[in-house]
Protein backbone atom coordinates (compact mmCIF):
# COMPACT_ATOMS: atom_id res chain seq x y z
CA UNK A 1 0.00 0.00 0.00
CA UNK A 2 1.44 3.64 -0.77
CA UNK A 3 2.13 6.02 2.22
CA UNK A 4 -0.32 8.74 2.40
CA UNK A 5 1.83 12.16 2.88
CA UNK A 6 0.89 12.41 6.23
CA UNK A 7 2.97 9.80 7.24
CA UNK A 8 6.22 10.65 5.92
CA UNK A 9 8.04 10.89 9.13
CA UNK A 10 11.11 12.67 6.94
CA UNK A 11 8.14 15.95 7.13
CA UNK A 12 8.59 16.36 10.64
CA UNK A 13 11.40 17.99 13.13
CA UNK A 14 14.16 15.41 14.02
CA UNK A 15 14.10 13.72 17.29
CA UNK A 16 16.76 15.12 18.72
CA UNK A 17 16.48 18.94 17.64
CA UNK A 18 15.99 20.98 19.42
CA UNK A 19 14.03 23.66 17.60
CA UNK A 20 13.81 25.11 14.00
CA UNK A 21 12.83 28.45 12.88
CA UNK A 22 11.70 30.12 9.58
CA UNK A 23 10.61 33.05 8.17
CA UNK A 24 8.91 32.22 4.85
CA UNK A 25 6.93 33.61 1.51
CA UNK A 26 5.59 32.24 -0.81
CA UNK A 27 3.65 33.13 -4.04
CA UNK A 28 2.40 29.66 -5.48
CA UNK A 29 1.58 27.87 -2.02
CA UNK A 30 0.69 24.13 -2.03
CA UNK A 31 -2.19 22.58 -0.69
CA UNK A 32 -1.56 20.92 2.65
CA UNK A 33 -3.57 18.03 4.44
CA UNK A 34 -4.17 17.66 7.91
CA UNK A 35 -1.24 16.94 10.02
CA UNK A 36 -0.09 16.52 13.42
CA UNK A 37 3.89 16.80 15.11
CA UNK A 38 5.67 15.52 18.13
CA UNK A 39 6.79 19.19 18.68
CA UNK A 40 5.04 22.57 19.57
CA UNK A 41 4.46 24.56 16.74
CA UNK A 42 4.33 28.52 16.82
CA UNK A 43 3.16 29.99 13.50
CA UNK A 44 2.51 34.35 12.89
CA UNK A 45 0.44 34.90 9.83
CA UNK A 46 2.21 38.01 7.89
CA UNK A 47 0.79 38.60 4.75
CA UNK A 48 -1.55 36.24 2.68
CA UNK A 49 -5.33 35.05 2.77
CA UNK A 50 -5.92 31.75 4.77
CA UNK A 51 -7.91 29.60 6.71
CA UNK A 52 -7.01 26.79 9.51
CA UNK A 53 -8.85 24.04 11.38
CA UNK A 54 -7.00 23.14 14.16
CA UNK A 55 -8.95 19.49 15.66
CA UNK A 56 -12.45 20.76 15.66
CA UNK A 57 -11.71 24.64 15.86
CA UNK A 58 -11.87 26.56 12.42
CA UNK A 59 -10.35 30.14 12.11
CA UNK A 60 -9.10 32.63 9.66
CA UNK A 61 -5.97 34.27 11.50
CA UNK A 62 -5.10 37.87 9.75
CA UNK A 63 -1.84 39.78 10.88
CA UNK A 64 -1.38 40.23 14.91
CA UNK A 65 -2.71 36.54 15.63
CA UNK A 66 -0.88 33.58 16.63
CA UNK A 67 -1.72 29.82 16.24
CA UNK A 68 -0.06 27.42 18.88
CA UNK A 69 -0.32 24.07 18.11
CA UNK A 70 0.91 21.30 20.94
CA UNK A 71 2.12 18.08 20.32
CA UNK A 72 -0.13 15.53 18.47
CA UNK A 73 -2.44 18.38 17.34
CA UNK A 74 -4.01 18.05 14.21
CA UNK A 75 -4.33 20.83 11.79
CA UNK A 76 -4.28 22.15 8.44
CA UNK A 77 -3.60 25.46 6.74
CA UNK A 78 -5.77 26.38 3.32
CA UNK A 79 -5.11 28.83 0.98
CA UNK A 80 -8.46 30.73 0.71
CA UNK A 81 -6.49 33.26 -1.91
CA UNK A 82 -3.89 31.80 -3.76
CA UNK A 83 -3.21 34.97 -6.04
CA UNK A 84 -1.95 37.02 -2.58
CA UNK A 85 2.00 36.50 -1.39
CA UNK A 86 1.35 34.09 1.68
CA UNK A 87 4.07 35.42 4.40
CA UNK A 88 4.41 34.02 7.59
CA UNK A 89 7.18 33.16 10.66
CA UNK A 90 6.87 30.32 12.63
CA UNK A 91 8.76 27.84 14.98
CA UNK A 92 9.07 23.79 15.93
CA UNK A 93 9.94 23.48 19.53
CA UNK A 94 10.80 20.17 21.01
CA UNK A 95 9.44 19.49 24.63
CA UNK A 96 12.69 18.66 25.80
CA UNK A 97 14.39 21.95 24.60
CA UNK A 98 11.77 23.80 26.44
CA UNK A 99 12.50 21.43 30.06
CA UNK A 100 15.83 22.15 29.60
CA UNK A 101 15.52 26.29 29.69
CA UNK A 102 13.07 25.88 32.14
CA UNK A 103 13.70 27.50 35.88
CA UNK A 104 12.12 26.37 39.09
CA UNK A 105 10.09 29.35 39.04
CA UNK A 106 9.19 29.82 34.87
CA UNK A 107 8.02 26.37 33.01
CA UNK A 108 7.89 27.12 29.14
CA UNK A 109 6.03 24.08 28.82
CA UNK A 110 3.88 24.63 31.46
CA UNK A 111 2.87 28.48 30.14
CA UNK A 112 1.95 26.89 26.29
CA UNK A 113 -0.21 24.34 28.03
CA UNK A 114 -1.86 27.09 29.71
CA UNK A 115 -2.32 29.44 26.71
CA UNK A 116 -3.72 26.47 24.80
CA UNK A 117 -6.16 25.00 27.61
CA UNK A 118 -9.71 24.68 27.13
CA UNK A 119 -8.47 23.59 23.12
CA UNK A 120 -7.43 27.42 22.64
CA UNK A 121 -5.09 27.12 19.66
CA UNK A 122 -5.26 31.01 18.25
CA UNK A 123 -4.60 34.32 20.19
CA UNK A 124 -4.23 38.01 19.07
CA UNK A 125 -1.40 39.66 20.52
CA UNK A 126 -1.94 42.42 18.28
CA UNK A 127 0.25 43.17 14.93
CA UNK A 128 2.39 45.79 16.83
CA UNK A 129 3.65 42.99 18.67
CA UNK A 130 3.62 40.24 15.81
CA UNK A 131 5.58 42.96 14.03
CA UNK A 132 8.05 43.60 17.16
CA UNK A 133 9.12 39.55 16.51
CA UNK A 134 10.10 39.59 13.02
CA UNK A 135 13.58 41.44 13.15
CA UNK A 136 14.02 38.64 16.43
CA UNK A 137 12.99 36.32 14.03
CA UNK A 138 15.63 36.79 11.69
CA UNK A 139 18.58 37.94 13.83
CA UNK A 140 18.10 34.01 14.65
CA UNK A 141 17.87 32.60 11.59
CA UNK A 142 20.95 34.65 10.35
CA UNK A 143 22.62 33.94 13.35
CA UNK A 144 22.27 30.28 12.62
CA UNK A 145 24.32 30.42 9.69
CA UNK A 146 27.35 30.40 11.72
CA UNK A 147 27.79 26.72 12.92
CA UNK A 148 30.68 26.73 15.31
CA UNK A 149 30.15 24.84 18.95
CA UNK A 150 30.17 28.41 20.15
CA UNK A 151 27.89 30.41 17.94
CA UNK A 152 25.52 27.68 18.19
CA UNK A 153 25.53 27.69 22.19
CA UNK A 154 24.91 31.91 21.50
CA UNK A 155 21.58 31.25 19.00
CA UNK A 156 20.44 29.44 21.69
CA UNK A 157 20.67 31.68 24.51
CA UNK A 158 19.20 33.89 21.82
CA UNK A 159 16.22 31.78 21.27
CA UNK A 160 15.39 31.79 25.01
CA UNK A 161 15.25 35.11 25.45
CA UNK A 162 13.34 35.32 22.24
CA UNK A 163 10.68 33.15 23.69
CA UNK A 164 10.62 34.82 26.55
CA UNK A 165 9.74 37.93 25.12
CA UNK A 166 7.25 35.78 22.52
CA UNK A 167 5.39 34.21 25.35
CA UNK A 168 4.80 37.60 27.23
CA UNK A 169 3.33 38.87 24.40
CA UNK A 170 0.94 35.97 23.78
CA UNK A 171 0.17 35.80 27.72
CA UNK A 172 -0.56 39.18 27.80
CA UNK A 173 -3.23 38.93 24.83
CA UNK A 174 -5.27 35.91 26.18
CA UNK A 175 -8.65 35.81 24.84
CA UNK A 176 -11.24 33.53 23.95
CA UNK A 177 -11.59 33.04 19.84
CA UNK A 178 -15.07 32.97 18.71
CA UNK A 179 -15.94 31.93 15.55
CA UNK A 180 -19.01 30.90 14.03
CA UNK A 181 -21.23 27.58 14.89
CA UNK A 182 -19.11 24.59 14.35
CA UNK A 183 -19.94 23.01 10.88
CA UNK A 184 -20.81 19.61 10.34
CA UNK A 185 -17.20 18.72 9.78
CA UNK A 186 -16.14 20.29 13.45
CA UNK A 187 -18.71 18.34 14.94
CA UNK A 188 -17.55 15.05 12.98
CA UNK A 189 -13.81 15.52 14.09
CA UNK A 190 -14.81 15.95 17.26
CA UNK A 191 -17.04 12.94 17.54
CA UNK A 192 -13.81 10.79 16.61
CA UNK A 193 -10.95 12.33 18.56
CA UNK A 194 -13.69 11.44 21.65
CA UNK A 195 -14.45 7.81 20.08
CA UNK A 196 -10.68 6.60 18.73
CA UNK A 197 -10.20 3.68 20.76
CA UNK A 198 -14.38 2.47 19.74
CA UNK A 199 -14.86 0.50 16.65
CA UNK A 200 -15.75 3.79 13.76
CA UNK A 201 -17.40 2.21 10.87
CA UNK A 202 -18.18 4.51 8.08
CA UNK A 203 -22.22 3.22 8.17
CA UNK A 204 -21.83 4.25 11.73
CA UNK A 205 -20.43 8.09 11.94
CA UNK A 206 -23.33 7.89 8.54
CA UNK A 207 -26.16 7.21 10.56
CA UNK A 208 -24.96 9.16 13.72
CA UNK A 209 -24.71 12.48 11.38
CA UNK A 210 -26.77 11.70 9.61
CA UNK A 211 -25.75 11.60 6.17
CA UNK A 212 -25.14 9.45 3.19
CA UNK A 213 -22.05 7.67 3.20
CA UNK A 214 -20.69 8.85 -0.27
CA UNK A 215 -21.41 12.74 0.86
CA UNK A 216 -19.52 12.40 4.34
CA UNK A 217 -16.63 10.71 2.19
CA UNK A 218 -16.44 13.48 -0.11
CA UNK A 219 -16.94 16.56 2.40
CA UNK A 220 -14.18 15.21 4.72
CA UNK A 221 -12.04 15.01 2.55
CA UNK A 222 -12.48 18.83 1.06
CA UNK A 223 -12.50 19.77 4.57
CA UNK A 224 -9.54 17.91 6.23
CA UNK A 225 -7.30 16.81 2.79
CA UNK A 226 -7.44 13.18 3.99
CA UNK A 227 -9.99 10.39 4.05
CA UNK A 228 -11.88 9.49 7.55
CA UNK A 229 -9.96 6.23 7.44
CA UNK A 230 -6.79 8.08 7.37
CA UNK A 231 -7.71 10.22 9.72
CA UNK A 232 -8.62 7.91 12.27
CA UNK A 233 -5.31 5.95 12.05
CA UNK A 234 -3.40 9.40 12.65
CA UNK A 235 -5.93 9.95 16.10
CA UNK A 236 -5.61 6.04 17.06
CA UNK A 237 -1.09 6.17 16.26
CA UNK A 238 -1.60 9.31 18.89
CA UNK A 239 -3.82 8.39 21.37
CA UNK A 240 -1.02 4.75 21.58
CA UNK A 241 2.03 7.18 21.22
CA UNK A 242 0.93 9.01 24.38
CA UNK A 243 -0.42 5.51 26.17
CA UNK A 244 2.97 4.17 25.46
CA UNK A 245 4.88 7.92 26.92
CA UNK A 246 2.76 6.92 30.12
CA UNK A 247 4.60 3.19 30.81
CA UNK A 248 1.77 1.25 28.66
CA UNK A 249 3.36 -1.86 26.72
CA UNK A 250 3.16 -1.76 23.16
CA UNK A 251 0.24 -4.21 22.69
CA UNK A 252 -1.73 -3.02 25.23
CA UNK A 253 -1.59 0.62 23.28
CA UNK A 254 -2.39 -1.51 20.39
CA UNK A 255 -5.82 -2.69 21.78
CA UNK A 256 -6.73 0.44 24.09
CA UNK A 257 -6.34 2.37 20.95
CA UNK A 258 -8.72 0.94 18.68
CA UNK A 259 -6.98 -1.33 16.60
CA UNK A 260 -7.81 -4.84 15.80
CA UNK A 261 -4.92 -6.50 15.36
CA UNK A 262 -1.29 -5.81 16.03
CA UNK A 263 0.22 -5.96 12.39
CA UNK A 264 -1.63 -3.36 11.43
CA UNK A 265 -0.61 -1.05 14.42
CA UNK A 266 3.16 -2.26 13.96
CA UNK A 267 2.55 -0.71 10.52
CA UNK A 268 0.89 2.58 10.89
CA UNK A 269 2.64 2.88 14.12
CA UNK A 270 5.99 2.12 11.75
CA UNK A 271 5.36 4.60 9.10
CA UNK A 272 4.34 7.41 11.63
CA UNK A 273 6.48 7.64 13.82
CA UNK A 274 9.65 6.14 11.80
CA UNK A 275 10.12 3.48 14.69
CA UNK A 276 8.65 0.47 15.45
CA UNK A 277 6.42 0.40 18.66
CA UNK A 278 9.21 -1.78 20.67
CA UNK A 279 11.44 1.23 19.71
CA UNK A 280 9.61 3.52 20.57
CA UNK A 281 8.73 2.25 23.95
CA UNK A 282 12.58 1.75 24.88
CA UNK A 283 13.54 5.53 23.51
CA UNK A 284 10.68 6.58 26.42
CA UNK A 285 11.80 4.24 29.02
CA UNK A 286 15.60 5.60 28.48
Amino acid sequence: MKDHPVWRFDDQMPEGREFEIYHATNTTPQPTIYQSHHYYELYFILRGSIRVIVEETDVSPVLGDALIYPPHCMHRVTHTDPSQPYERFYLYLSRDFLLSISTEGYNFVEVLDRLTGSNRFCVHPGSQAVLELVPMTDEIIEAARDTSPAALLANRCRMTIYLIRLLQLLEESVTSTTEGPASRMNELIRYINQNAAQPLSLDHLAEVFGISKYALLHEFKDYTGMSIHQYILTRRIILAQQMIQQGVKPRQACEQSGFTDYTSFYRAFKARTGRSPAQYSKTQAE
